[in-house]
Parts: C-alpha cells; sequence; structure tokens
C-alpha cells in the first residue's frame, strides 16, 4: 500500500508518538516502583499498558485508512484538546475532505 496523505500520515504519527510517550512512561513508573518505596497495583500497568495499545492501534487503522479507525481517532485526540494549538489543528485536519476521503468517505460537492 502507498503511504497516506501527508495530513492523515501526520494524525497516525501523533498517536504512535503518544502511544510511545505512554510506553516509555510504564518503564520509568516500573523502575520508581522498584527504586523507591512506592506501590502500584497490576491494574496500574494494565490500563497504562491498555492505553498505549489503544493509541499505537489507532495510529495505525489511520494509516491503513480503516473505518473504525476515525472514531477511534476521534476519542484519542479529545485528550489532546487540552493543548489547543495541538488538538485544534488535528481535529480540524480530521475535518478536512482529504482526511475523510482516506476513508472511503464521500464528499459532496460544494454548493454552487
Amino acid at each position: 500500500m502507498r503511504r497516506p496523505p501527508d495530513c492523515v500520515a501526520l494524525v497516525a504519527r501523533t498517536h504512535w508518538v503518544v502511544g510511545g510517550v505512554i510506553l516509555v512512561s510504564l518503564g520509568l513508573l516500573r523502575w520508581m516502583v522498584e527504586n523507591f518505596p512506592v506501590e502500584f497495583s497490576a491494574r496500574t500497568y494494565a490500563i497504562t499498558g491498555g492505553l498505549a495499545a489503544l493509541y499505537g492501534l489507532t495510529g495505525t487503522l489511520v494509516w491503513f485508512g480503516v473505518p473504525g479507525g476515525r472514531l477511534l481517532s476521534r476519542v484519542c485526540t479529545l485528550i489532546y484538546l487540552a493543548r489547543p494549538n495541538l488538538g485544534s489543528r488535528l481535529w480540524e485536519i480530521m475535518d478536512s475532505g482529504e482526511f475523510k476521503a482516506h476513508f472511503g468517505v464521500k464528499i459532496p460537492p460544494p454548493p454552487l
């Protein structure tokens, strides 16, 4: 499969980076637990690992244009809205015709 449009690639890479940051944070958390007197349950690691997997999966679905990727991308982008410069930009990209066309959504012609 060929590379997706730049706007789609940006959204997918953003999700992948966030998933990677979550994994690095999980490793840091594990290191803290081993070296400091703090404890976290296995549920903490499961939730954090699940979030990393969700963001990684979302990035992959967006990259390949799988229809469920649009919905997951919207859900994952909600957390980015706390940073308006990032969240608003990605939200606008996901509203663009090029992004929707990547997922096979038919774009109606503009009114005359």
